[in-house]
């Protein structure tokens, strides 16, 4: 198998993954979320994507915690306690974050992360239904390529045999 059509399985097949964890992580109590600005680099890298469980309310200091600021989520480090709630900071800020997070804005603490498969993440989610289908309609465009490049190939082999 050459190099281009492993790549290309290994990505679609990653894709593929990616798009059931979307779906059924959210029932089991995992929160998935991307990263979109570099407030945690480089801890947590723009255009990645971070499991958080949500299970998981009652952050100690230094975890990293996903909250809710009104329609926005947030995933930054805990700093610090204070009797109305966490003080928290992204590791690339030199400030820590205006406002006191309470406890009930907190979606849970983060438990890892992948790199670079957020803003997948972000495409699939805007338009489930045609991501889906874009997705599925490039692989299936990638592998009839390699397919028709590998019988281009054989018919090559086949023609300076036959000289």
């Amino acid at each position: 198998m050459r190099t281009a059509e492993k790549a290309g399985r290994i990505f679609f097949t990653l894709i593929g993954i990616l798009g059931v964890m979307l779906l059924f992580l959210p029932h089991i109590g995992i929160s998935v979320d991307s990263i979109m600005s570099g407030s945690m680099e480089p801890v947590l890298r723009t255009g990645g994507i971070v499991f958080t469980d949500t299970k998981e309310r009652r952050p100690e200091i230094g975890d990293i915690v996903t909250y809710q600021v009104g329609e926005t989520r947030v995933t930054h480090r805990v700093i610090r306690k204070e009797h109305k709630g966490y003080v928290t900071k992204g590791d690339a800020n030199n400030r820590e974050d205006p406002t006191v997070v309470t406890a009930d804005q907190i979606i849970g603490k983060v438990i890892f992360s992948l790199p670079c498969l957020g803003y997948v993440a972000v495409f699939v989610r805007q338009r489930t239904i045609f991501g889906i289908l874009t997705v599925m309609i490039l692989q299936e465009m990638f592998f009839l390529l390699i397919q028709w490049k590998g019988e281009r190939s054989r018919k090559s082999a086949e023609r300076i045999y036959e000289k």
